[in-house]
Formats: C-alpha cells, structure tokens, sequence
C-alpha cells in the first residue's frame, strides 16, 4: 500500500492569499466536491462522464493518451482520443481502455477530406460532455485547420474545452476561435502565456503575471485562464485563484497534457451538475463558475501527483509515474471529505 493514501486528506478552508494588490481565494474543498459524481448501484456506462481529446500526430502520441488516461483514472466512464492517422495505431497500443479514432488528417495523408474529417468528429462530440484540443498535435496545417472546426462545433453544442499545447497556437492566430466564450479553459506554460499576450497586444512583463491573466482573460471575454508555473494563477477576468499545492521538482513532459485531462473531467462533471445529475448539501452553489472550480481542483490534484511521484521516484520521475498516482492524490485530497458533502 502507497504510504502516501491516508497521509494528505484533505481540509476545508477559505485561504485569502495576496498576489500583487490583488485578493485571491482557494475554494472550499466541499464546493469543488460538488462536482463529483456520487458512485451508486444503479448507475449506467457514461453517467459519470464521457470526454475525448482531440489530439496525437505521428511524432507526438503520449501527449492525448496522458489526457484520456487521465480522465480515466479519475472516474470518467469513456474517453476517446481523435488523431492523426499514423499515430492510431500506437496509441491504441498503450492502453485498451481508450476508443482512438483516427480520423484527423496531415498534409501528407489526403485520403480524406477535411468535410469528412469534421462529420466524424461532430459525430463523437454529439456523444461526450467535454473535448481538450492541443495536446500532441503538431503543426500540419490541415490537422490545425480540423481543430479550429472541432472548436466551432463544440462551441454549437455549448461543450466545456480545453485548449492546450498546440491549439494554443490557433488562439494566437485568431483569437475569436474561442474569445467570447465562458464555457473554455486554456492552459498556458510561460512561453505560450507570453506569445497570448503578444498576440493580444498585452505586456507580458510589466506587471506581476496574476495581474497579467486578469487583463488577458479580460481580453478574451469569456473563457478561463490557468497559467501554469510555481503557482498555478486561474482567472476569468472577475475572480482569480491561485494554486500552491506543492508539487514535485521534475519537470518532465507530459505532466500539462494530465492536468488537461483532469481539467477535462471536472469540466464533463460539471456539465452533469448543472443538468442536475446529483444534488449535494453543500452550500456553494457554482453553476455560473465551473470552470474557474474545475481548473483548480485539478491544478491540485495534478499538483499532489506529482509530488507523490516525486517523493517515490525522485529523479526518476517521468510523467507515467504521475499518472500512477492521479487516483491516489484524489483520494488523498477528496475521500473523506466526498463523505462530509453527502451528495445524493
């Protein structure tokens, strides 16, 4: 048994943390726990989420199988990963418990059209309560061009997103593909933060960053901000939290494509929240915040793990190692007190 599991349960609290002239909150942990599917005996397949990851070229296949395993070990019921042609069959080599569709075409692989492509994808987000786009795309210009129309098509069907890695890049490009629209979370690391801000015409340096993420999340008018680095700054342009849940000192790559994943979960959860799946006796009703509540539950949560792989691994810490401890670090931060909310 993981000597980790009991060590780090959680408790509740309102955390007020000083960032700059600014107040910043921590939610309660009951309010994040709304968001939880309860696990009952007459539950069916998908009722605890379904979610895909639009994502995987040839040269980059880890980056959306990080994503859906993610979701996975978090308790989602299905998630499917839409890729490029030539990375299917390796990714569904890694693991039997992710659908790959690999319907998403490169320049170099023209055997279908870029209609053709966009009626399969439709036809799987007509099936799930959330999509992530970016992680391990690339840069071919026909899979990009399917990933701005997979955006569009979620935004109809008014689905969360995530836009990660890659897909950062067509916001950068053209900025209306998800400007305007609340029900989106985007995760940037520092370099793609800076190239948002150029693209916004916004100074990336001369303000202290959480102050920065307020007048970018500002500009975009509508989606939510979680700007990846020592503290994890999440902001909607209104409100703003900080993470500082400490993580482990590896830094190796993968680790952005689970936090997507876990952002993808909380986000399909919250979905089914507000379609009234479940109740809770909490007292803080987030149907209007969902996505600032999800980003931070897994800025945490994926923020434990890899501490917790860090701690066993050291060095030797690779973003497998992360993902062992995903479920781990939920239980640590959310089984006793999914017990206090009594959801029903």
């Amino acid at each position: 048994m993981n000597v980790f599991r009991r060590t780090f349960t959680s408790v509740s609290f309102i955390a007020p943390i000083i960032a700059g002239k600014m107040n910043n909150l921590q939610p309660r942990l009951q309010t994040l726990a709304q968001l939880i599917p309860p696990l009952t005996a007459s539950m069916h397949k998908g009722e605890c989420g379904r979610v895909a990851a639009i994502g995987g070229c040839e040269e980059y296949t880890g980056a959306p199988y990080f994503v859906a395993s993610t979701a996975l070990r978090l308790g989602t019921d299905i998630a499917y990963v839409i890729c490029e042609k030539d990375a299917g069959a390796v990714i569904k080599s890694y693991s039997p418990d992710v659908i790959v569709a690999p319907y998403l075409r490169s320049v170099d692989n023209p055997d279908r059209t870029l209609d053709d492509v966009q009626s399969k994808i439709e036809r799987v987000l007509d099936k799930v309560h959330a999509v992530s786009v970016g992680s391990g795309l690339g840069t071919d210009t026909n899979i990009a061009e399917s990933v701005r129309r997979a955006i569009s098509a979620a935004r109809e069907r008014k689905l969360p997103i995530v836009v990660d890695a890659d897909a950062l890049a067509l916001v950068c490009d053209t900025p209306d593909v998800i400007s305007g629209y609340t029900n989106a979370v985007l995760t940037p690391n520092a370099p793609e933060f800076a190239r948002l801000c150029t693209a916004l015409g916004i100074p990336a340096d001369q303000q202290p960053i959480d102050k920065t993420a307020q007048l970018v999340a500002t500009k975009l008018n509508g989606p939510t901000l979680l700007v990846k680095g020592p503290r994890d700054i999440i902001t909607d342009g209104h409100s703003i939290f900080v993470c500082d849940e400490t993580s482990g000192l590896r830094r190796c790559g993968g680790q952005g494509d689970m936090l997507s994943g876990a952002i993808l979960t909380f986000l399909a959860w919250g979905q089914l929240y507000k379609r009234g799946a479940w109740k809770s006796t909490a007292r803080d009703a987030i149907h209007t915040s969902v996505p600032m509540h999800a980003a931070y539950a897994a800025s945490m949560l994926t923020r434990h793990a890899s501490y917790l792989a860090y701690e066993e691994c050291s060095r030797a810490t690779m973003s497998s190692s992360v993902l062992e401890q995903m479920d781990i670090s939920f239980d640590n931060k959310f089984e006793e007190i999914l017990k206090a909310v009594k959801p029903k």
